[in-house]
Order: C-alpha cells, then structure tokens, then sequence
C-alpha cells in the first residue's frame, strides 16, 4: 500500500474532518418552542411546564417502572442528591468501581463519605461483582454501579449481595440511556438511578441531569436538597420533610425550562437514534475484529447495548511489534481518522482519590486513598483504550466507517515505517 500519511503519503480518508458531530442540530420546530418560552415564562416554577413534561416523559421511557423522577442542573448535581436521599453521611463507605468518570463517587465527599474503590470486570468495564463481599465493613452504605460505556453491569450479582447485606444501589446510567439487562431497562434495578444529560450523552440537554425512584422519601429528600419553594411545597410527601419547603436544604440545582425543552426532543428522537447508532457500531465493531492489535468492546449475550456512550476498543501494543499507542494513534490521525486517546484512566491516578492530605476536607475520617497497582484492570484498561466517534448516522457513516477500516489496514500493512520513526527517535 501506499507510505504512511504521517510521512508524506495520501490520507486513506478522503472524507473531510468533521466525521461525527454531536450533538445533532434542532429543528424549526424546537427552535420555535425554545423561542416561545422565552417570552412565556424563563423563570424555574417547581415541576410545571417544560420541566414536568420531560419528567413525565422520562418515567414513560423508562416504562412507568419508576414512580418519581426529579430534573436537576447535572447529572453530577442528580448524584449529589442521591447520596444524600439516601442518608450518605460522615465515615460512611460507598463501595464504587475504580474505572469509571469521577463524578460517579466524587460527589460523596461533600458528604465527608469514603469511597471504597475496587476493581472492574475486564471485559465489561463494569464494576466486578465477585469483589464486592470481601470490601463490605459494617461502614458500607451504599454500592453504586456504573454501566460504563453503555454496558449494562451485572444487576444480579450486585442487586443479591446488597438484599443480603441490607445496602443501598445507586445507578449510574449516564452512559445507558436505553440500555438492557436480561430485557429489563437498566435505571429500574437499584434504590435510585440517575442520568446525565449533558451535552455528548445520547438524550441531552446542554447540561442537566434527571434522578428516578420508587421511594417517597428518597424522592423527598432528593427534592428539598436542591429545589426549595413551589417545587418542595407542592411535590414533599413527609410531614417533617414538608415543614423546609421554603428553604430546602440550602442548594438551587434546578434545570431551567430551556434545557428541559431540549431534553424533551432528543428523548422523542431516542428510538430512531439508538438504532442507527446500534447499526453503526455493530458494523464497525465486526470489521474491526480482523486486526489483531484491536480488541473490540465486549458485549454480553444477556444485555442489549442502549445509548452506547462512548466506543473504546483497545489497543494491544505486544500484537503489534510493541509499537506505543501513542504513535499508533498518531498514525492513525494523519490517515485521518478522528480517534485519540480517551481522558479515562483508574480514579487511582487522581489527585483526589490519592493526596493524604487534602486542604478541602481536613476533618474527613479515616480517609482512604489509593495508589496506582490497586486496581489492575482499571489501569489495563486506562493504558489500552482507544477512543473513537459512536457514529449514530448509518446513511452518512458506513462509507466514512469503510475508509476508517482502510486506514486501520494500510497502518497495520505499513508497521515498518512506524517502527523506523520510533528507532530513529
């Protein structure tokens, strides 16, 4: 084939840069609902308006399986409340998976909680349930579960041992709108789910995020945390919880009615998307198999991948003449192919899961932290990943996927050119 495009031969993507933009542009007629309620009303008035009918329209998606669902400012803002719906208080343990966002656990030390970090499985990238039990202490409150990527973790293992021990589920489904375990929605499993809407996520809203349960109290406590007058007045179950509906408990976390209006028409076009994004990465994921420096993302016989947040193979430098990734996706890009490395690495590279001493959190208790050697599948995964776009557009994105598997060929064909640049270097 043809020299390397990162030393002076022709790109093998002859498709100009953009090939995946997110998120997609509105339409007129979201434009005009925007508009509209810009003279209606640009005020937050509790649950009414465009805010009650993205919460009506998400617990319909989520088919009616959850009674309450609560709009807030971020999906990080929706896990705040979270933990402190569910009493997450000072010297707690919150057992978490140690590859995943931070925002996942860091929310907790607000609440002077400690995070119990353990290892994920390395296929899913989920949490790895048969590390849980040995990490239980008779601090452990809670286990939060991410579906990291859009794999659903195994609700099973994880939904048995907190019933066994009398803990509390958190879901993190920000990664998993629409996303299924053994054909149930994940975000109906634990004692409270959350999703981001944040602006990369499938169903979006600019920022936001959205908060589900069945409980009452959960759903009372997750309300005057962050939304205080009308919303706390009229929605608050609880006698005593009722008496601080003017105050709340101190925070404003509320959506404005601008990005419900666009959550609202992202989750209309939900179906039609998750589908042509399914097509699109099946597609790539079966025609990337044929590289042996590839290892394509797992999915389990039992699942059905929802919003697919994110598609992150790995790349296996000892199958590939120990060629560093970062020349392999060096190369890559000159071909033109939008990939980089993901900003995913073990939480046991952070300064705030690893400092002793941290200025912010002086008087926290018998504080854990982590070094990197903790987790090593986290940081297998964290030191291998690949990340590329999560084409959603089958009709404009098979050919761009076809000159990225060209790319891929004429880079794995042309090792020795890579091999000379690092020898030379």
């Amino acid at each position: 084939m043809n020299k390397l495009a990162i030393n002076g031969g022709p790109m093998a993507v002859k498709i100009s840069q953009p090939h995946f933009v997110w998120p997609p542009k509105s339409d007129k007629k979201e434009k005009k609902v925007l508009g509209l309620q810009r003279d209606k009303d640009i005020s937050i008035k509790g649950s009414s308006g465009p805010i009650l009918e993205l919460e009506q329209k998400f617990k319909k998606f989520l088919k009616n399986k959850v009674k309450y669902a609560i709009t807030f400012n971020s999906g990080t803002s929706a896990l705040l409340a979270a933990y402190f719906a569910l009493g997450v208080d000072e010297d707690d343990e919150i057992i978490a998976p140690a590859f995943t966002y931070h925002a996942a656990i860091s929310p907790i030390f607000i609440l002077k909680a400690n995070p119990i970090l353990i290892d994920v499985d390395i296929k899913t990238w989920c949490i790895d349930p048969n590390l849980i039990e040995k990490n239980i202490t008779n601090k452990t409150k809670v286990i939060t579960v991410v579906h990291q990527w859009g794999h659903p973790a195994d609700m099973d293992k994880i939904m048995s041992i907190a019933k066994k021990y009398k803990l509390k589920v958190i879901e993190d489904c920000s990664h998993a709108h629409g996303s299924k375990y053994k054909g149930k929605l994940v975000g109906t499993f634990g004692d409270i789910a959350i999703f981001s809407l944040q602006a990369n996520k499938i169903v979006f809203a600019g920022e936001g995020g959205i908060l589900v349960t069945n409980s009452s109290e959960y759903n009372d406590r997750a309300i005057l945390l962050g939304h205080y007058r009308d919303r706390a007045k009229n929605d608050v179950i609880n006698d005593f919880y009722q008496q601080f509906w003017f105050t709340g408990y101190g925070l404003k976390l509320r959506m404005s009615p601008y990005n419900a209006i666009t959550a609202i028409y992202s989750l209309c076009a939900l179906k039609k998307r998750l589908i042509s994004r399914k097509k699109c990465l099946n597609y790539f994921l079966k025609k990337l198999k044929q590289f042996p420096e590839i290892t394509v993302p797992y999915i389990s016989k039992n699942i059905d991948m929802g919003a697919w947040y994110g598609f992150k193979p790995l790349y296996n430098p000892e199958k590939f003449h120990n060629i560093p990734r970062e020349k392999y996706v060096e190369a890559l890009k000159a071909e033109g192919v939008e990939i980089k490395i993901p900003q995913s690495d073990s939480l046991s590279t952070l300064p705030l899961y690893t400092l002793q001493e941290n200025k912010m959190f002086k008087n926290r208790k018998n504080e854990k932290t982590y070094r990197i050697g903790d987790f090593p599948n986290a940081e297998y995964l964290g030191n291998r990943g690949l990340s590329l776009p999560t084409f959603t557009d089958w009709k404009k994105s098979k050919n761009i996927i076809n000159q990225y598997i060209d790319a891929f060929k004429k880079v794995n064909n042309n090792f020795n050119e890579l091999l000379n640049n690092s020898t030379k270097k």
